[in-house]
């Protein structure tokens, strides 16, 4: 539910545009430019904020030019500049900080709303809408991928509290705090805390050093070595840009052995509401090197490790509900042992909205492989692959249609250690089945006792949805919309996501390469269901194709991909 003026204007400018913020009594192509000097109105401000961070808004940054074949659908916001257009886009237009020039033959659907910049070649471009500009000068900035607006020069910046840390005394060059991360709630630690400094250097290509005492709050108040964690670290930028870093650490962490299926948050709260922890964890000790790279949409590690691996026990961790003596499920055995490895990882990501991407590509791929060591008694020798792949297009202005194919497994005959293994099944890949249930028979098998197995050496998932968007507004005493009014409680605006998808996979312990085990139909399993967004938090049904069961019934916390 968003506050009532913001519901009733929307509806008000529906034919003239959700820009124009002015009441115009036919719809009609008109220019408006604000008076020089004349500061830019809170409300426009905050209504250019919420369409730059509205989920389904395409969003590009600096120089952009928009070449004659290409058709943009959808609202489009732009952040500096300058822009060139020479295409089309068939939706709104907000150009931040720039200045915008149409060249002949280009098109916009929608309106323009240009922010401290100047619009050329009106006459050469055709704009369905209203052209409106300001001359002030957009001051805003970023948190978390969205913009905040900050205001003009006279008026004054409200300090925000921090939530996570204390500013100690700061310097020239530099700051420094004391951080406080609470990690992820799990059945071996229960709410591990970590608290200590972090110091970051100035100028150009700074230095970012950082020491983490980590408490097992599951030992309550009579904590033992083993309940004391610890992670040190430090990363150098290099080249002046932030965008190539070399990083190095010395760390005692409990580390899930998958986390790619659920966010931290969504497992946690399982756990501590439900008693329901759906990963598996072991223990990794010692030091790493990396390169790493972040270059406009490419990103990327190159990472050396050697660390001492261990198997843990669970633990009996507090929950709010259903707080009993049964216990939870034992934890997977992994191969302990000394493992020395080399990863590099490499990716894509082009996405509008890394939280709720309407368009765009997220690729990665990650291999690493054991360089020496000793697990479970033998020789540390194998290689294995991470990939995932996805790909948002949107349909409509408000339906896109997102594809999804993640596998991994082991490269060559060598064997994949447990804390390299992979399972499927549950809400984060098959929800039409429980919880990791395809795990080649991990934890059926009789040779683990107390503590099972993990799962399969290799597996592929290929997982498509399509959604679409629904407005629905209500007001209570209104015959017809205002130009402006004040919010009161009978406004409502419900803008709930409906989500269609189809889920495909398999998994498996046997020498099959990848293209014989898949070609064979009987080795996969498949689900279909569908499900209501509602800006973030979903509730769906999803159904079982192949085997026996019924429907199930579940929420996610985030989009599911």
């Amino acid at each position: 539910m968003k506050a009532a003026h913001t519901i009733l204007l929307a509806s008000a400018l529906l034919l003239a545009g959700p820009l124009a913020l002015a009441a115009q009594d036919t719809v009609r192509v008109g220019v408006r430019a604000q008076a020089p000097h004349q500061e830019l109105p809170r409300r426009v401000a905050q209504t250019l904020v919420e369409f730059y961070n509205r989920p389904s808004t395409i969003r590009f940054s600096g120089r952009t030019r928009i070449p004659a074949e290409r058709t943009i659908i959808g609202d489009v916001a732009i952040l500096g500049g300058p822009v060139e257009l020479a295409g089309r886009i068939d939706g709104n237009l907000v150009v931040l900080n720039a200045d915008i020039g149409l060249d002949e033959g280009s098109r916009i659907d929608g309106d323009l709303t240009v922010v401290g910049g100047v619009v050329s070649g009106l006459d050469e471009g055709y704009v369905a809408g209203v052209v409106t500009t300001y001359m002030a000068v957009f001051r805003y900035r970023r948190i978390d991928g969205e913009i905040e607006y900050v205001g003009s020069e006279r008026e004054p910046r409200r300090r925000w509290p921090t939530r996570r840390r204390l500013r100690l005394p700061r310097w020239t060059l530099g700051d420094s705090e004391i951080f406080v991360s609470a990690r992820p709630y799990n059945r071996i630690e229960a709410l591990p805390l970590a608290i200590g400094p972090r110091i970051t250097t100035g100028g150009r290509n700074p230095l970012r050093f950082e020491a983490l005492l980590i408490y097992r709050t599951q030992a309550g108040f009579d904590p033992k070595n083993e309940d004391i964690g610890y992670q040190v670290r430090a990363r150098q930028w290099l080249f002046g840009h932030r965008d190539v870093w070399l990083e190095g650490g010395l760390q005692s962490i409990i580390d899930p052995i998958e986390r790619w299926q659920l966010t931290n948050l969504e497992n946690s709260l399982s756990l501590f509401l439900f008693r329901r922890d759906y990963r598996d964890y072991y223990e990794r000790e010692g030091w790493y090197g990396q390169l790493g790279w972040r270059v406009r949409d490419f990103f990327g590690s190159l990472e050396y490790r050697d660390e001492r691996h261990r198997s843990v026990t669970t633990q009996k961790v507090w929950t709010i509900f259903f707080n009993t003596d049964d216990d939870y499920q034992s934890n997977a055995a992994i191969d302990g042992g000394d493992l020395r490895s080399v990863a590099l990882t490499i990716g894509l990501d082009t996405r509008n909205d890394p939280d709720d991407p309407w368009a765009g590509w997220h690729n990665q791929a990650r291999v690493e492989h054991a360089v020496d060591g000793r697990l479970s008694g033998a020789d540390a020798s194998f290689t294995d692959f991470f990939l995932d792949f996805r790909r948002y297009t949107r349909v409509s202005r408000n339906s896109m249609v997102a594809l999804r194919a993640v596998s991994g497994g082991r490269i060559g005959s060598d064997p994949l250690p447990a804390q390299r293994q992979h399972v499927i099944g549950g809400v984060g890949s098959l929800p039409g089945y429980d919880q990791l249930q395809f795990d080649c028979g991990a934890r059926s098998d009789p040779d683990f006792a107390d503590q099972p197995g993990y799962g399969c050496q290799r597996f592929f998932l290929f997982q498509t949805e399509y959604r679409s968007g629904l407005d629905f507004r209500f007001h209570w005493d209104h015959e017809q919309f205002p130009d402006d009014f004040d919010p009161d409680i009978f406004s409502v605006e419900f803008e709930p996501t409906i989500v269609l998808f189809y889920d495909a996979g398999a998994a498996w312990n046997t020498d099959d390469g990848f293209f014989d085990y898949l070609a064979d139909s009987d080795n996969w399993v498949a689900d279909v269901g569908a499900g209501l967004d509602f800006g973030g938090a979903g509730v769906y049904l999803a159904y079982p194709l192949t085997g026996s069961g019924g429907f199930n019934l579940f929420v996610r916390l985030t989009g599911r991909f």
